[in-house]
């Protein structure tokens, strides 16, 4: 099986099948066997497929401190797995972390993709470096599972038990990596203030906000709530007693209304409430 060497690390991909060339790429946990486990291969026949493990994950080398996660590290990587595969442009599709790697690409590399496909993976036009990387101190100090696990408790539906236990498997240090990846990643919205709050189905805007990609396919259903929210951010529709406004706004592209962003002082959630008149 295929490896390449990226900044001194020897980083797995598996390479299967002909057609055009499509690179897989997990989050900040799991490996490539994911991919086939779920029977997304075996359901894309006519496909160069490329699973890669990527930093850290699976069958691939870690870097040996925290500055070996920062997102140019992984943006290279993708470059080192194409190159050697001989692939000029890949379509890349990423979960979660992923995507956040296939857009640094595509705004680093726009000639190597193809086309983008990002699952579960938009920014929030309002995380900052210091808070993401408060994230992974969290990871480290109480650990893959427990972590993980909150954020499955969290989702409107649990995944499947073999997901939540491949997951787990990634050691702490390589999960908290993700976040200093996301914190060093290049800016992903124009105007942090003024943004588009997307639903899953508008996942092609998200990727032609950072280089004019043809989408491959986009997931998601019309109807759905504005970004799937994690723990400290919600939708609600009016502000609770006590929330204090903030100067954020933005446009959910499936009910064209303003939303404002609101803190609740109490535990420093965020909710998204509609603007009167929006």
């Amino acid at each position: 099986m295929p490896y390449v060497d990226s900044g001194g690390l020897r980083l797995y991909y598996g390479d299967s099948g002909s057609g055009p060339a499509v690179l897989w790429h997990t989050g900040g946990c799991g490996d490539s066997t994911m991919w086939e486990t779920a029977g997304y291969i075996a359901a894309l026949p006519g496909y160069r497929h490329i699973l890669f493990d990527h930093r850290g994950r699976g069958r691939s080398d870690g870097p040996p401190d925290v500055s070996g996660h920062q997102m140019s590290c992984y943006t290279g990587d993708v470059i080192a797995v194409l190159d050697d595969a001989g692939i000029e442009s890949a379509v890349l599709i990423g979960y979660s972390m992923g995507g956040r790697v296939g857009y640094a690409v595509a705004a680093s590399h726009p000639g190597r993709l193809a086309g983008m496909v990002g699952l579960d993976s938009v920014p929030d036009p309002a995380s900052q470096p210091a808070e993401l990387r408060r994230d992974a101190g969290k990871v480290m100090a109480e650990g893959t599972r427990a972590v993980i696990q909150e954020m499955a408790d969290a989702e409107s539906e649990p995944p499947p038990p073999w997901l939540l236990e491949h997951l787990c498997t990634t050691d702490a240090a390589t999960f908290a990596g993700a976040f200093e990846a996301f914190a060093t990643a290049p800016p992903f919205w124009p105007d942090r203030r003024v943004g588009v709050v997307l639903s899953a189905q508008y996942l092609d805007e998200a990727a032609v906000a950072v280089a004019d990609l043809p989408p491959l396919a986009v997931p998601g259903t019309a109807g759905q709530p504005p970004i799937k929210h994690r723990g400290r951010h919600a939708q609600a529709a009016e502000p609770a007693t006590g929330w204090i406004p903030t100067d954020e706004r933005f446009r959910d592209p499936t009910t064209r209304v303003v939303m404002r962003v609101w803190i609740d002082p109490a535990d420093q959630s965020r909710h998204y409430v509609p603007e009167p008149g929006g």
